[in-house]
């Protein structure tokens, strides 16, 4: 099959991010309360939060590991990575003032190409979270 014929993908659907066991209530308030993120389900080893038309998929990685199927066949030791995309540049100059006033450190800030800038905080299981104020990457 040539690069002509292969169908289009319109974006990603879903990502996901790990925690240890004993971490979920911790990491269900980050997401809720700090991030503001809406819970749209949730099931014994994870739950998945609503982020624009896409979601985010947060699991035990150990209970996840447990399962014995077809689409659990998925996992990571260590953190993860994420960047979420701030709604213009006013909101991700919010974002910062947000984050700080939760106590929440911001462990660096990125300028990129095209005049674009992110931002890197973790939440409490150790994930390296990013807010960009626009698409970083080229089209």
């Amino acid at each position: 099959m040539s690069a002509a014929e292969v169908p289009a993908l319109t974006g990603v659907l879903e990502t996901c991010l790990y925690h240890d066991s004993g971490e979920r209530g911790e990491v269900e308030r980050f997401y809720t309360e700090v991030l503001g993120l809406r819970a749209v389900a949730r099931w014994p080893d994870g739950i998945a939060f609503r982020v624009g038309s896409g979601v985010l998929l947060l699991f035990d990685r150990s209970l996840l590991a447990e399962r014995e199927s077809a689409i659990s066949a998925h996992g990571s030791t260590g953190p993860g990575h994420a960047c979420l995309l701030a709604a213009d540049r006013s909101a991700y100059e919010g974002w910062m003032r947000a984050l700080a006033g939760h106590g929440i450190e911001i462990t660096h800030e990125q300028d990129w190409e095209r005049a674009r800038r992110s931002f890197y905080f973790t939440d409490p299981a150790g994930n390296l979270l990013e807010i960009a104020d626009g698409d970083l990457w080229p089209r």
